[in-house]
């Protein structure tokens, strides 16, 4: 095993090229085997409602549906991440950045929307429309934000941008 505090030799550029192509396959592989099943985005767009649309609700309601909603956060990905061995916690480059940060926004805006419903005694009900929103927005964004994490993946960010 090498050691970082014993001298080593550096590696040649040719050596390094190749290290670094080796990096651009396992990259590539990786974005193959990142094929989101079409459950997944529904799953979580309907946990979203869940957990926007709880605001709306009067008393402890709200915060016994809040409460399993964040349960059901884990379960989805621990079952996707059992059922195809793999999963990512970050974003891979900036397009991914940017519809993560744009998902996170809606899901922040409509929470706000359901909750503000509910400080001024509106019909709970009401609480219907930021949670349709949000599910929408986490379905349509989420299926565009795996597109750009695949293709930042695979190198062809800059063919896709």
């Amino acid at each position: 095993m090498e050691n970082d505090f014993e001298p080593h030799e550096r590696p040649t550029s040719a050596e390094a090229r190749d290290a670094l192509s080796a990096l651009d396959a396992d990259g590539a592989s990786l974005a193959e085997r990142m094929v989101t099943p079409w459950w997944y985005h529904l799953c979580l767009g309907l946990i979203v409602a869940v957990l926007t649309g709880a605001q709306a609700l009067p008393g402890a309601y709200s915060i016994i549906v809040i409460a399993l909603g964040i349960i059901a956060i884990p379960l989805l990905t621990t079952a996707y991440n059992q059922r195809y061995g793999i999963s990512t916690t970050q974003p891979a480059g900036p397009r991914s950045r940017r519809l993560l940060f744009i998902a996170v926004a809606f899901l922040v805006v409509a929470m706000l929307s359901a909750l503000a419903l509910k400080l001024t005694e509106q019909n709970p009900a009401w609480g219907l429309v930021p949670a349709a929103v949000a599910a929408v927005a986490t379905v349509l964004i989420g299926r565009r934000y795996d597109d750009a994490l695949r293709a930042e993946l695979s190198g062809s960010a800059g063919e896709k941008a």
